[in-house]
């Protein structure tokens, strides 16, 4: 079966081809792990997971390429702020873990090779001295910078124009460099911390981890590249730059890129004060219901978040597990082909919508349609059960967790509608911040006038 998906570099569905016949070579950015992993890294992860199980469905060999970016300035800053730089380390190690926790909870394949970045540090520096050799890439004190203007295509993923980037620059760049938009592939400094490079002690930038570890796997060209829409750039961009400019060649052959989480209409950040963990959410709701959520929602269409609608699929996932619920003495079936799948009923065009770049709202949609002529049929509920196992990845068992909604936080709610009534904007905030440290999002309807 034709698989299309969209790809990110020229902004337009192309059949999928990777170089070599049925092997995929797949990497996905990982986590910086300086904190809990949140909703809008659950959603990566699990679109990128049944782009991994369907690939492997269609008899393609995967190599799943993830990584941990375990040094950065976000883990440097949380280190200081605890008083230890060195501490970094543990930072990471403890967030890599609950991160894993969160994974698993959500039923995403573990990636095959999961590099770190601090594993790659002396890869790191034999790239950016090459880059340098080549003028693409130029020393100031102990810091390297990449030259933007030494590669002419740059811009090319994300559509920015250089002069563009250029002209909207912030007051107080750093003046040293050739051009605002040149980027840190290395960043010293003269207190000999973290690891020497001839250009005196220092650690890589962040761009430059990724090309790194994407050419120690695979080589100078990988077929797929995936990452959330807010990488685009400057990340990916700047991955492109480097690694293009070092081989002469396509970096990556397809970019695929899923769309922003937003809660009110604003992309979930920490500084918006809309920021909710994963494990915040498994307090309420069962990690396949989130799994299942994400998958009712295309994964280049942005996702409107609250909890209502997290409720309704609740609803709506408890009834696709009862509608499959089959004789205990029967086992779903094993190691079905794609042959096997494709004689039954309406599975033809389930697998056409999955397809179809990845289209699991559609396909989701058609299950639902047939629900009662699954029921009828024990063949059907197999087959169904194992494409939802197997293909998206849904455990379809039974919902022991449910919604706590406590007279505390209905209390806290009625107390904001008040607030919000009288116009008390500062009490009402005050109160979506206790419900948002408390793991639920204040959703507002429009007030009546």
């Amino acid at each position: 079966m034709e698989l299309k998906i969209t790809n990110s570099l020229g902004r337009k569905k192309e059949i999928f081809k990777p170089i070599e016949d049925k092997k995929v070579k797949l990497y996905v950015c990982g986590v910086t792990p300086y904190d809990y992993s949140h909703l809008g890294h659950g959603r990566a992860y699990v679109n990128f997971d049944v782009f991994v199980r369907l690939l492997k469905f269609l008899g393609y060999n995967v190599n799943y390429v993830r990584n941990i970016t375990d040094i950065d300035d976000k883990l440097i800053n949380k280190a200081i702020k605890e008083g230890d730089l060195n501490n970094y380390k543990k930072i990471a190690e403890k967030f890599t873990k609950f991160y894993h926790e969160d994974m698993q909870a959500l039923n995403c394949l573990s990636p095959d090779i999961e590099p770190k970045a601090t594993e790659h540090i002396k890869q790191m520096i034999d790239f950016i001295k090459q880059l340098i050799e080549n003028k693409n890439a130029y020393v100031i004190d102990h810091d390297v910078y990449f030259d933007v203007s030494s590669f002419g295509p740059y811009g090319k993923l994300s559509g920015k124009k250089l002069e563009d980037l250029q002209a909207g620059a912030r007051v107080g760049i750093d003046e040293r460099k050739k051009n605002p938009a040149d980027f840190a592939l290395w960043k010293g400094n003269d207190k000999e911390l973290f690891w020497k490079s001839p250009w005196g002690h220092g650690r890589p930038g962040w761009h430059i981890e990724c090309s790194v570890m994407a050419k120690e796997y695979f080589g100078e060209t990988l077929d797929v590249h995936g990452g959330g829409a807010d990488l685009t750039f400057p990340h990916h961009e700047n991955e492109i730059a480097q690694s293009e400019s070092l081989h002469n060649k396509p970096f990556a052959n397809y970019w695929m890129h899923n769309a922003f989480l937003n809660i009110n209409k604003e992309k979930m950040s920490k500084s918006l004060g809309n920021f909710f963990t994963l494990k915040q959410v498994f307090e309420n709701f069962d990690p396949m219901v989130l799994r299942f959520y994400f998958l009712q929602h295309h994964y280049r269409s942005p996702i409107e978040l609250n909890f209502d609608d997290l409720k309704a699929s609740q609803t709506a996932y408890e009834r696709l597990i009862n509608s499959l619920k089959i004789d205990t003495q029967t086992k779903d079936l094993e190691n079905i082909s794609l042959q096997d799948l494709l004689k039954h009923s309406f599975m033809p065009e389930i697998m056409k919508s999955l397809c179809d770049d990845i289209n699991t709202p559609k396909a989701l949609g058609i299950i639902f349609k047939n629900i009662d002529k699954i029921k009828e049929s024990k063949d059907l509920i197999l087959v169904t059960r194992y494409f939802l196992k197997h293909v998206l990845g849904l455990t379809l068992e039974a919902i022991t967790k449910e919604v706590k909604i406590t007279k505390e936080i209905e209390d806290l709610v009625k107390e904001r509608e008040k607030a919000r009534a009288d116009k008390n904007w500062a009490l009402a905030d005050k109160i979506r911040d206790q419900l948002n440290d408390m793991g639920y999002v204040a959703h507002d309807k429009k007030l009546k006038s």
